[in-house]
């Protein structure tokens, strides 16, 4: 009796635990140093790394999820390999701009890296993200580095890649959150 009560006591305290990791404040941060800039993204779910990888690597269904992004479209697939062609629209008062990417994506286990292959929208765009097992959860790290080929007054790029960043962070959980049910 004494085990059963443990046991339970045990698994609701895991579930808290991981319940509060995806209530957790995404820790975000946006950078520029020569006219290059650096967007970081921290954030947990209470979900599998499987499960995470699952919705980042289900290309064809960004833009459902991510309304920015208006069309996204595998070219071409080898066995770790991807390559993908995006296109988004990026709004800040004002100012709008189309974006066009074609991204190699090379998928890992626990890494996920893409670069831009046709410097159309960004002189470079390369970036990551690195899935962790934390606590029953994952534990997900974004990066990305990201020189306009553009012209835009800083201020307006650094407030629409963080304001962006915070919003991909939550369709993201949002979508995953989904996914789990």
């Amino acid at each position: 009796m004494i085990r059963t009560i443990v046991a339970i006591g045990l698994v609701l305290a895991g579930t808290a635990l991981a319940g509060r990791a995806a209530q957790e404040e995404p820790v975000i941060s946006v950078t520029e140093g020569d006219g290059r800039y650096a967007v970081a993204a921290r954030f947990s779910v209470p979900e599998s790394p499987a499960l995470v990888r699952e919705v980042l690597t289900d290309y064809a269904e960004i833009p459902r999820f991510m309304p920015d992004v208006r069309r996204s479209v595998i070219v071409q697939r080898t066995e770790q390999r991807v390559r993908v062609e995006q296109e988004a629209v990026a709004k800040y008062m004002m100012f709008s701009k189309k974006v066009h990417l074609l991204l190699d994506v090379e998928e890992g286990d626990q890494v996920i890296a893409f670069r831009d292959l046709c410097n159309r929208s960004f002189q470079r765009y390369d970036g990551s993200w690195t899935l962790r097992p934390e606590g029953g959860g994952t534990r997900i790290e974004y990066q990305l580095s990201a020189q306009p080929a553009f012209s835009v007054p800083g201020f307006v790029l650094r407030k629409l890649l963080n304001r962006d960043a915070v919003v991909m962070v939550e369709r993201l959980r949002t979508e995953i959150r989904a996914r789990s049910r």
